[in-house]
């Protein structure tokens, strides 16, 4: 399933960036640490070379991102596509459990689509890409919350998952894309607050709600797909 999943976003984000004009390359995407578009893909291909290369002794490090970053700042959006249809088909192998456990490139991929699409002002990214990982971040998320407070969470389908341990005081209603942004720490503390909670929700329950730490800054939110 993952190998797919990778497989899968390499080719959309790709398609998306040929699209693309050069202004469009520039624009901040607010969801990462100061990059541009152009830099987020920098990073993509750099991971997935990184991973091809074995260069993996600071993997998942700012280190190891801001190398991507700077590596590949200056090449074209063509060579940068190139080099990633080069090394994807190695990331693809490496990608051969069949679920998701923990962090790997195909999560990566599906988290940044959506920041470039939120970045570039795009439509939320179809569910069917993005449902399997939300029903993973939320089994994460139950691990992380045991001794805490327990909840009950729904999606607009009344997909149900319970976090924490005993009986639940919490119930959360939210819709499933907003849930996987907010699990991949890309929603604010004011804005997963701000979510349909009954009864609110205590400070330590949305400052531990996304897998990568709180935020402060407010994100953008697409449209739904029509």
């Amino acid at each position: 399933m993952l190998d797919t999943a990778y497989r899968l976003a390499r080719r959309r984000i790709a398609e998306l960036a040929l699209a693309l004009s050069a202004d469009q390359f520039a624009i901040p995407v607010p969801a990462t640490p100061g990059w541009t578009v152009h830099d987020l893909l920098t990073h993509l291909v750099g991971g997935a070379a990184d991973i091809t290369n074995g260069r993996l002794d600071v993997a998942g490090s700012d280190q190891w991102t801001e190398l991507h970053v700077r590596e590949r700042r200056t090449r074209s959006i063509d060579e940068l596509l190139a080099e990633w249809h080069r090394v994807g088909p190695t990331v693809e192998t490496s990608l051969t459990n069949p679920t998701f456990t923990g962090p790997n490139l195909a999560a990566d991929a599906i988290c940044h689509e959506a920041d470039l699409h939120e970045a570039l002002g795009l439509d939320r990214v179809d569910r069917e890409h993005w449902q399997p990982f939300l029903d993973t971040m939320m089994r994460l998320m139950h691990r992380r919350s045991q001794g805490s407070t327990a909840m009950v969470i729904h999606d607009e389908n009344d997909r149900q998952w319970h976090c924490g341990a005993g009986e639940p005081t919490l119930l959360l209603r939210a819709d499933g894309y907003e849930l996987l942004r907010g699990a991949y720490s890309r929603r604010s503390r004011r804005q997963i607050a701000a979510w349909d909670w009954t009864p609110a929700p205590p400070p330590h329950i949305v400052e531990h709600f996304g897998h990568f730490g709180p935020r402060d800054d407010d994100q953008p939110i697409p449209n739904t797909v029509a």
